[in-house]
């Protein structure tokens, strides 16, 4: 690939996308260039070899036409446009950006067609584009670029990027509408509950008749079984003429018929209003003139409530909005304020809808039936053509990188680059600011706007270390120290709720044998299984292989083994056997599984249902329940030990936003923090909820050892099924890297922290430099003169500023 131009010193530059190559100009694709996912057997033949062409049989004809073609595969060989010809009959219909059906091979596949070129590959004979797909729309040129930036960007290939504009479902003819039986009565309603009066042997045609009835008439198949009317029964009041039925159309409701009140946005607070003010100047900005804002506010500042004052500000202008959230747990709380602002403006994206949904709602916001878009990081990617406004809600969060599939982009990259593309504002907002956004902000590349105080004026909660080591030392081998005892008896004699925070899942996190010192590990990865007590079994939560739990030691066979280590079962578990008094939820991975499941739990802790609600990281963040009042925090060391140059600003961050849930409402909060390392810096700066601290301090230490965001990384992970050949790998491409030119730092190749998943030994190889379009250049060079591999079970893939090495 032809690498793209600089960015113009923009935050978050790279290449934005050079023209794509063609046949002519680009060079000829390696057998191993850059798989950014597993391998796959060529199932398609490159377009066919160059024909012999002679003085009698021409090629081409005088007036013929030939556009490219992004090829929807990404099979080796195919991160390049593919030249067709464009019948006459379709030259009139055909417009950039167009989904169409062209021949690959033996095969009919779908492609975007990129324009038409001047001069056709010389010497090969063309097949002809075969159509356009009606069902799928074009796609605005602003994305299509968008697409080439990412893949640019993030080292992936073009027809991967591609696919992040149109959800998969869009490619699913099932779930393209939902066709609704919708049944009729024959009779006036009446006449139908005096029939029902009749019908004392069927009852559940009865039960129809009146339920039609009530309706007026007409319900769904849907609706009535619902109700307890069976299908069969419907099948024989259809076949004897009872009822009548026809075919509609519907939309899914990814908010379930939920009626929501509209508000009144309340008064503003003088930082909101200074803020607010700031926002008002770069909407008026003038064309590429406008600067990202970092709105740096507390907890509890009212960073939401600025939202939904800019996006009105943009709508008056007639332009849409796009809002990312981090977590599908946020998504309920966020889209009621949406929604009670804005009503039926509001669409959602994220991955708890139905496919019917998702597809229903991209559709919604393709033809700009709404105006504004909430939902996860792949909404950045929504289909609207006047974006005036993106707003990255919590902009930290590490949720807003995508790991697989390729191409691993982070949702804040994209969003400066289409806020660049489309003349939008960006706001990044955050009580506890990336440090790559805060520096960007100290240097002047972001406009930074601070909210220092609460709503009202209520104070931060006090933040209390408890010294787990104490405990220990006084008798004490709960996972509950005195201190958290106390505060819980406290706040619930007082009326109050609480949660409880540990970020790992399951009852024990390891089964350890006291003899021989080995924790049993998951046959497939180089982990320790965690074991859960609902079903009594030992899981691995990176392959999902489950075990029952061992009576023996698999490594030496004795039969001194130990579940140790706490999960969020076990803390519910002992919580309830404690206080049995209590009303308690837990939210994590295993009591989200069903759909819907993070509403309901949530609301069934808005209603006061719940006394204590325990969970994961899922519910650090964003939320807001007036009535919580302490928070307590089981062990704040989980993410501070790991290996990983993040892990302190992890820890920082977790627990600041985990503190932030306290206090909200008029009651006061407190937070108590159990650690084993109260003296660790990361602790004691969200003791005192000093982020300045923090960032000082640990931007220093990132200085030194240049590390983001004074250097970018890409990590180039090897995988295979032998160590020996995996190893070996590793060792080829760092010689093949150096020899096609990389003159960034190499870091390894070394053992991957998690050095097995799946049954795939790991090795990777960290690469550092400053200009990260230079490296992808130079990676993208080095990768087009040869093989780095001749083992075909080995595979890499590639991400370019990483959040996590493990």
């Amino acid at each position: 690939m032809i690498p793209g131009r600089p960015s113009q010193g923009r935050p978050g530059g790279g290449p934005t996308g050079a023209p794509w190559p063609t046949e002519a100009n680009r060079p000829a694709p390696a057998a191993h260039a850059l798989p950014d996912q597993p391998r796959q057997s060529a199932l398609w033949a490159d377009p066919e070899p160059p024909a012999q062409p002679t003085p009698a049989v021409p090629l081409f004809r005088p007036g013929d036409r030939f556009g490219q073609v992004a090829v929807d595969l990404t099979a080796e060989g195919t991160d390049r446009l593919f030249t067709y010809l464009i019948p006459p009959a379709l030259a009139p219909q055909l417009v950039p950006g167009q989904w169409v059906r062209v021949p690959f091979g033996p095969r009919f596949l779908a492609g975007l067609y990129l324009g038409q070129v001047d001069q056709p590959p010389e010497g090969v004979k063309l097949k002809p584009i075969a159509g356009i797909l009606p069902e799928l729309p074009p796609v605005p040129p602003r994305l299509i670029e968008l697409a080439r930036w990412t893949a640019d960007r993030f080292l992936s290939t073009f027809p991967a990027a591609l696919r992040l504009l149109v959800p998969t479902e869009a490619r699913r003819e099932q779930v393209r509408t939902q066709r609704v039986l919708r049944l009729l009565l024959k009779s006036t309603p009446a006449e139908a509950i005096a029939q029902a009066e009749m019908l004392k042997r069927a009852p559940k045609q009865a039960l129809a008749l009146r339920l039609l009835a009530e309706a007026g008439g007409e319900l769904t198949q849907p609706e009535l079984v619902e109700k307890g009317v069976d299908q069969p029964v419907l099948r024989t009041m259809l076949q004897k003429g009872i009822l009548d039925s026809t075919l509609e159309d519907r939309r899914r409701d990814p908010f379930g018929g939920e009626k929501v009140e509209q508000e009144t946005p309340p008064q503003l607070t003088p930082e909101q209003r200074t803020a607010l003010s700031a926002v008002q100047q770069e909407l008026q900005a003038p064309v590429g003139f406008r600067q990202p804002i970092l709105l740096h506010g507390v907890t509890g500042a009212g960073k939401t409530e600025l939202y939904l004052r800019s996006i009105a500000l943009v709508a008056d202008q007639g332009k849409q909005a796009i809002c990312l959230v981090p977590e599908i747990a946020l998504t309920p709380q966020m889209i009621h304020r949406f929604r009670a602002r804005f009503g039926k403006a509001v669409a959602v994206l994220h991955s708890a809808l139905s496919a019917g949904e998702r597809f229903d709602e991209w559709q919604r916001i393709r033809r700009s039936e709404v105006s504004i878009v909430v939902g996860a990081r792949s909404a950045i990617f929504a289909p609207f053509e006047n974006v005036g406004l993106i707003i990255i809600d919590e902009e930290h969060e590490s949720s807003y990188k995508q790991e697989s599939p390729a191409p691993a982009y982070h949702a804040r990259a994209v969003a400066i680059e289409r806020a660049r593309l489309d003349d939008a504002l960006l706001i990044l907002g955050s009580a506890t600011p990336a440090l790559e956004s805060y520096q960007l902000a100290a240097s002047g590349n972001y406009r930074l706007v601070e909210m220092t105080t609460r709503i009202d004026d209520r104070p931060l909660p006090p933040v209390t270390l408890i010294d787990m080591r104490e405990e220990l030392r006084a008798g004490n081998r709960s996972i509950f120290s005195e201190g958290l005892q106390a505060g819980l008896e406290r706040c619930i004699q007082a009326g109050n709720q609480a949660m409880l925070f540990l970020n790992r899942r399951g009852y024990n996190t390891f089964i350890l044998c006291r003899d021989c010192g080995e924790a049993v590990q998951c046959p497939n990865c180089a982990v320790a299984m965690t074991y859960h007590m609902g079903d009594r079994h030992l899981a691995c939560h990176y392959c999902d292989h489950h075990a029952p739990l061992p009576t023996t030691c698999p490594n030496c066979l004795s039969k001194r083994i130990k579940p140790m280590g706490a999960g969020t079962e076990r803390v519910e578990e002992e919580l309830k056997a404690r206080y049995p008094y209590l009303r308690i939820a837990r939210m994590d991975v295993d009591t989200t599984k069903r759909k819907g499941a993070h509403a309901q739990i949530l609301g069934s802790f808005g209603r006061r249902e719940v006394d204590v609600l325990i969970g994961t990281q899922m519910i650090a963040k964003g939320l807001d329940f007036p009535d919580v009042t302490l928070v307590g925090i089981i062990l704040a060391d989980t993410t501070l030990n790991l290996p990983d140059f993040r892990a302190s600003e992890r820890t920082f961050q977790l627990i600041t936003q985990m503190a932030g849930r306290a206090g909200r409402g008029t009651k006061r909060g407190e937070v108590l923090v159990q650690t084993y390392q109260p003296e660790a810096d990361a602790l004691q700066a969200a003791q005192h909820h000093d982020f300045l601290t923090f960032f000082e301090g640990e931007i220093e230490s990132r200085r030194q050892n240049k590390y983001p965001p004074f250097a970018h990384l890409i990590r180039l992970l090897v995988s295979g099924d032998s160590e020996a050949e995996t190893m070996e790998a590793a060792a080829n491409l760092y010689a093949f890297l150096k020899k096609g030119g990389f003159t960034g730092e190499i870091l390894g190749p070394t053992p991957a922290p998690l050095a097995k998943i799946k049954n795939r030994y790991r090795h990777h190889l960290i690469l550092k430099g400053f200009d990260v379009a230079q490296m992808t250049a130079q990676i993208r060079a080095a990768f087009a003169q040869g093989k780095w591999s001749r083992t075909k079970s080995v595979n890499m893939s590639v991400d370019v500023d990483p959040l996590s090495i493990l």
